[in-house]
């Protein structure tokens, strides 16, 4: 859940006086990202205020503005970072990290509304975000450990906290739901166990957007206008990226479903631009597979707050385990016929 702004009108008016030297028109807040967003206007110009939540540091917050200023110099469709006073391109705010950027026009489309042309599209973008990020010169990014995909403890370490959250969940009025998810993929990650899956050390690990997805977009006539918030861009495996933006984006992936042969179209397109090993095409889904198998999103806030949402996000989470759990193999086989 993104924290409440501690922020208010008076306050944005005036520091943004001090800060850019603006007289604010007006002030909207726009329900959108991992951050508190608001749209800016002055008589002239649009702008977007982003306070972003207190776990975010400046030093991850300057990453972002460093990627996004790297893939600028590429002609890439990124947002532009305004320097303030100081010469700097964030301030802070009671502790948390602001920036200002302009704004973009344009609209923005729900998950899994995305027609051929749009997953064509999205497939070309992450390949050249990718490419372009190749000669990032900064050392910034979070590198991801490839072990923590078949690491035996890990899997050992979700199956625990499953049980703890099933048992969390006695009395809830969710509990039957809970549990019937929770036990699945409990049962998914013993099957897991038995596999060897030590090879998913050899798939490709780049620098990336991180959370590249369809609610990252803003569109014009259906078509990207620009891509936004990369305050998660790390060193991941391309094809973890690949994957769960597919599983974002295609119409036909809905409530946790994939299908096969448009996530080898997406696959196809962004081999168009960049390569992948075999390993990559191979190990796709069960880098998917293992990472959601492994993850307590969604159940464990849900049993926190009673957020609902986030119980529904964990339900469609499962329920791709359980496609994935059950298709891998054929997903696998499909894909690496692209190497043929």
């Amino acid at each position: 859940m993104i924290e409440q702004t501690k922020f208010n009108n008076e306050e944005i008016k005036k520091i943004l006086k001090q800060k850019y030297n603006l007289n604010i028109k007006s002030i909207q807040k726009i329900n959108r990202g991992s951050a508190n967003i608001f749209k800016i206007e002055t008589k002239d110009e649009k702008y977007i205020l982003k306070e972003f939540q207190s776990k975010y540091n400046q030093k991850e917050i300057e990453k972002e503005v460093h990627v996004i200023n790297h893939l600028k110099s590429k002609n890439l469709p990124v947002p532009e970072h305004l320097k303030n006073v100081d010469g700097t391109y964030m301030f802070d705010h009671q502790g948390n990290t602001c920036i200002l950027e302009k704004y973009i026009e344009g609209d923005t489309i729900g998950k899994n509304t995305g027609n051929k042309e749009m997953l064509k599209e999205s497939a070309k973008y992450l390949a050249l975000i990718i490419k372009g990020l190749e000669d990032y010169p900064y050392d910034d990014l979070w590198n991801c450990n490839l072990d923590k995909y078949s690491d035996k403890e890990t899997f050992s370490q979700s199956i625990q906290k499953y049980n703890q959250l099933i048992e969390l969940s006695k009395g809830d009025k969710y509990e039957d739901i809970i549990t019937k998810d929770l036990t699945d993929k409990i049962e998914m990650i013993k099957t897991i166990l038995t596999k060897d899956l030590t090879q998913i050390k050899n798939v490709t690990v780049k620098a990336t957007h991180g959370d590249y997805n369809v609610l990252q977009f803003i569109y014009e006539k259906n078509k990207i206008k620009a891509i936004i918030d990369f305050a998660s861009a790390a060193k991941l495996p391309v094809v973890w990226e690949i994957i769960r933006s597919y599983s974002y984006l295609d119409k036909e992936a809905k409530n946790g479903k994939i299908n096969i042969d448009n996530l080898v179209f997406y696959t196809k397109e962004y081999l168009k631009y960049e390569s992948l090993n075999e390993y990559d095409l191979k190990y796709m889904p069960y880098i998917y597979l293992t990472q959601l198998l492994n993850s307590t999103y969604g159940y464990k806030q849900y049993l926190q707050n009673q957020n609902e949402e986030l119980l529904e996000f964990g339900i469609e989470r499962t329920n791709y385990c359980r496609t994935l759990f059950k298709d891998s193999d054929e997903i696998s086989q499909k894909l690496l016929k692209l190497t043929l």
